[in-house]
């Protein structure tokens, strides 16, 4: 029985040898959706278990709307291993290979369909965060991330913050200060602070970018805005909108915070759950 006055430590779930017993027996669709909802709900296990079935469910999974829910709340989990499986899972469902001869394919049926490039901008982002032509694949969205249709510039930033690479970093800048649409570049924004694969400390690599956007006369109120709030989402600071407060604080603390996010566990960030 809790001690009055003293507070009860949360603690992760964990799946029970019954759990893992009867997702055995379970169709392959089943068995994808109760352990990347075990995952989001971060209970130990689950994203191993994930790996492990992975192969055994390629082109065995549907699209259905209980798993776009789940896509969309692990891709905001405040856990990369979290993220990383729904990646594997979309990649599964999509009967996307994991070889540089599929990404080779999407890429030349994306030049020919240019009217579905927004489809396979998001899908060859997931296939380069698992390692595949992940160069390639950042060259090609890094150019359209200028393509005159806002959709695909849209759909490339999302596919650009699955690669999770430091390089990105410059495109997010490009398109927050540069593009447009407001949609566009409230993403990039958001790909910097906390969506996609990248780290807390990789993502501290923005903040000098992010205070000189910031201090920029010619960027709009709007966005103005989202590069403060993304400062202070990626630094955990509370400063207001005043560049000078920002580069005076990065100056000082700035590499203390990175050695700080470095040292913690690196699956760790800013996520929704």
């Amino acid at each position: 029985m809790p001690v009055p006055g003293h507070s009860v430590p949360a603690d992760r779930g964990k799946l029970s040898e019954h759990n893992i017993e009867w997702v055995q027996t379970q169709p392959p669709q089943v068995q994808m959706e109760f352990l990347l909802g075990a995952a989001i709900n971060h209970d130990v296990g689950a994203t191993k278990m994930i790996v492990e079935m992975i192969e055994g469910w390629f082109g065995k999974l549907k699209d259905t709307p209980r798993w776009e829910t789940l896509q969309d709340t692990a891709l905001y989990s405040n856990d990369l291993r979290v993220r990383a499986a729904a990646i594997e899972i979309n990649l599964a469902l999509r009967r996307i290979e994991k070889t540089d001869e599929e990404a080779d394919r999407l890429i030349e049926t994306a030049h020919k369909l240019t009217g579905s490039r927004p489809y396979f901008a998001w899908e060859l982002g997931m296939l380069a965060n698992r390692g595949v032509r992940t160069e390639r694949i950042h060259e090609l969205l890094a150019e359209w991330i200028h393509d005159p249709d806002q959709q695909t510039r849209f759909w490339s930033v999302e596919g650009l913050a699955h690669l999770g690479t430091d390089d990105t970093i410059k495109n997010f800048l490009d398109v927050l200060r540069n593009d447009p649409s407001l949609d566009v570049r409230e993403r990039a924004g958001c790909s910097l602070a906390k969506s996609g694969m990248m780290t807390r400390e990789q993502r501290m690599k923005a903040v000098p970018g992010l205070i000189e956007l910031g201090d920029d006369p010619s960027l709009d109120a709007t966005a103005r805005n989202w590069v403060y709030q993304a400062l202070r989402e990626i630094t955990g600071m509370g400063f207001p909108n005043d560049p000078a407060a920002w580069r005076n604080w990065y100056s000082a603390h700035g590499a203390e915070k990175a050695r700080e996010f470095g040292k913690g566990d690196s699956w760790s960030v800013l996520g929704n759950s």
